[in-house]
């Protein structure tokens, strides 16, 4: 791109080289006209001595030269004016000859250039002048014009230059003796000679250079007033120019909508500041429509979730975070109108406080660096029951209800928004970040622990350990398979860790696929009684259903096959459920009720259930030599049991003293880590 500066220097470069040019023209046509000035001086001498001739020539006859002194022929036009070229020449320094190619007067013998015109006019006898510039000859050795104007034969002529015959006999007399015999026999028309004009040149060359001098002065004169003009109009232009550019470089490319004030020189600068300003202003109103619009919410008119992310990075301040519950079904029964409304209303109740609408339904609020947790929360609650009040919103009266996420440590806005979610995985209306924080450990907990799974699925590292059931006589009477987790390092892991997990990412089922199947081809070869724990998601599951039925028609005694049912509370509400149970004994397997009297113990539901036997809960059995309640309600099962004729297990069986104990209560089966902890490899 071109620079103006670079343009401008060019251009007077470019106008001093077209002076030069200029000048140089100027001498040239100088030249011209000061050399056709002096031919149309020698042109004008020229007619001047022609006219001379013809004059003498009208009347040289009539006039009689008496006095000796003067030349006989003093009145003839060729003498004549002979004579007066040579007092031309004397007086005014100019060259002026009267010749012929046939000349009488030896002083008017012509010389190479004066022949060269003579033969000219002869060969071109309609030519009327003949001009040439010589660098000399050998009467003027400098430069000059040579002019040369034709002299013809007319009638006078022929009275001294014609056929001799034709001249009177004393007039011939007297020419002959005077010039000889010389210059007769012309005819009327014929070239006699010319007028030869010189001009030296240097009186030319004077002229031309004192002309060019003035001109070549004036012009240059008008050049460097040009300059000077230029170059002032030049540097008001620049100043212009320059404090468009730094206003620009300043102001405008820095986002400064300043107005442009510095003073300009000329008008059409002027125009343009006055363009500049009329864009400021519109930058200027709409960087103010755009900064409303960019920080703040434009249906309350609060600073936005953009607005309170600038602040808190600068400083980190303690906020609550306020979510209106269900609004989308507000918005969805009410309509957006009065949804809208209602969003002003709760804004308008909080315009008390440092308020940011971060989202339709959410609002922070900040607080001061120093407000403690229990005031915090305080605030909290008191705002709730403040924006939990009814609304009045036409003919509608809308109570909502507001949850609220508390963070006052770093990264609070994010925090807060756990703290938030953790209200609702909470069941609470206000949650701290702690308590966010807590989930968040679980969730990373969680993800460990998937992946663990993941990988022991794969490679077939879930394994069932089977811990064996004595009866009163220390003899084993059956196994339970209990299901372990091999991980990458070898460890053997407790399904406390890793089943909740399973539950949650559909990866139970695998778990309990391979259990049984493993569980199956370890018994099926002998007649071991052993047993396998089943859930209610296991007995709601079609696919499961299917795959325990297909093994137990593959399996030689299925009689042989205990099932507990474990978190049977839940199968209250399952008739499916309740109907693969029954499917399940169709083959002859025996139900046990797993972890029995954990909770409320519902005899009538066991009743209904059908089921051939239970497993007392651990936690009543542990503790059961020192705890009276958990003695009574032991025995209470105990009792019933045998009333219904069903076997009675007890685990968690862990000392002498308590197998003793249970043994004397009438407890069948006992297991626990005093007879033998769950074995991978176990002699059947």
């Amino acid at each position: 791109m071109k620079k103006i500066r670079n343009e401008m220097i060019k251009s007077f470069i470019l106008s001093g080289v077209g002076l030069l040019t200029l000048l140089f023209i100027l001498y040239k046509s100088i030249s011209s006209f000061i050399i056709e000035q002096e031919i149309q001086k020698a042109r004008l001498l020229a007619h001047t001595l022609l006219y001379t001739r013809e004059y003498l020539a009208k009347v040289a006859p009539f006039v009689e030269v008496k006095n000796k002194k003067f030349h006989p022929f003093s009145l003839t036009p060729a003498y004549a004016v002979s004579q007066i070229a040579k007092t031309i020449q004397m007086k005014e320094h100019l060259y002026v000859k009267q010749t012929s190619d046939k000349y009488r007067d030896p002083q008017n013998k012509p010389n190479e250039h004066e022949l060269t015109a003579i033969y000219y006019f002869k060969s071109h006898p309609n030519a009327k002048e003949f001009f040439q510039i010589h660098r000399g000859h050998e009467n003027i050795k400098s430069e000059h014009l040579f002019y040369a104007y034709p002299l013809k034969i007319d009638r006078s002529c022929l009275k001294c230059h014609g056929p001799k015959k034709d001249i009177p006999k004393p007039l011939l007399n007297k020419i002959e003796k005077i010039y000889g015999d010389r210059a007769f026999g012309y005819k009327l028309g014929q070239i006699r000679g010319i007028i030869s004009i010189k001009i030296p040149f240097s009186e030319i060359k004077h002229k031309v250079d004192i002309l060019f001098l003035k001109l070549s002065l004036f012009l240059l004169f008008l050049y460097l007033l040009g300059i000077v003009l230029f170059t002032r109009i030049n540097k008001l232009i620049f100043k212009d120019i320059d404090n468009i550019n730094e206003y620009l470089q300043t102001k405008l490319a820095k986002n400064i909508y300043r107005p442009f004030k510095a003073k300009m020189n000329f008008f059409e600068f002027d125009i343009i500041k006055k363009g500049i300003n009329s864009v400021v202003k519109s930058l200027k109103n709409y960087q103010k429509t755009l900064y409303k619009s960019l920080y703040y919410n434009e249906l309350t008119g609060l600073p936005n979730r953009k607005k309170l992310i600038e602040i808190i990075k600068r400083k980190n301040y303690p906020l609550i975070l306020l979510d209106i519950d269900s609004f989308k079904e507000i918005n969805y029964f009410y309509g957006e109108e009065i949804a809208n409304k209602l969003i002003k209303q709760v804004a308008e109740r909080l315009r008390d406080y440092r308020t940011f609408h971060i989202k339709i339904d959410e609002f922070v609020i900040l607080q001061r660096e120093n407000i403690s947790k229990d005031e915090i929360y305080e605030l909290t609650k008191n705002l709730i029951k403040k924006l939990e009040e009814p609304y009045d919103i036409d003919d509608y009266s809308i109570i909502v209800k507001f949850r609220a996420g508390i963070a006052y440590t770093k990264r609070n806005f994010m925090r807060a928004l756990s703290a938030l979610d953790a209200t609702r995985i909470l069941n609470k209306d206000i949650a701290f970040c702690s308590e966010a924080d807590q989930i968040r450990d679980s969730y990373q907990e969680h993800l460990i622990w998937l992946k663990k799974l993941k990988i022991a699925i794969e490679h077939n590292k879930i394994i069932p350990f089977y811990q064996p059931i004595y009866d009163q006589n220390r003899k084993i009477c059956k196994y339970e398979a209990l299901v372990r987790l091999i991980d990458e390092d070898g460890n053997v892991i407790s399904p406390y860790f890793f089943l909740n997990v399973a539950k949650k990412s559909r990866l139970y089922f695998e778990i309990t696929k391979q259990v049984i199947d493993k569980s199956f081809k370890k018994f099926e070869k002998n007649g071991t009684e052993f047993s396998v724990n089943l859930s209610t998601l296991d007995m709601e599951n079609d696919n499961i259903k299917n795959f325990i039925i297909q093994k137990l028609k593959g399996f030689k005694n299925p009689k042989k096959i205990s099932f507990e049912i474990v978190e049977s509370e839940d199968i209250k509400n399952s008739k499916n459920a309740y109907e693969f149970i029954q499917q399940l004994k169709s083959f002859g397997c025996k139900i046990l009720i797993d972890d029995f009297g954990s909770g409320y113990a519902n005899f009538d539901y066991l009743l209904s259930l059908g089921a051939d036997g239970l497993k007392i809960d651990g936690s009543l059995i542990k503790n059961i030599l020192e705890d009276k309640n958990s003695q009574i309600v032991v025995n209470t099962i105990v009792n019933f049991a045998k009333e219904v004729n069903m076997q009675v297990i007890a685990e968690f069986v862990e000392n002498e003293e308590i197998f003793e104990y249970l043994k004397n209560l009438g407890i069948d089966c006992f297991q626990g880590y005093y007879f033998s902890e769950p074995k991978e490899d176990i002699e059947i």
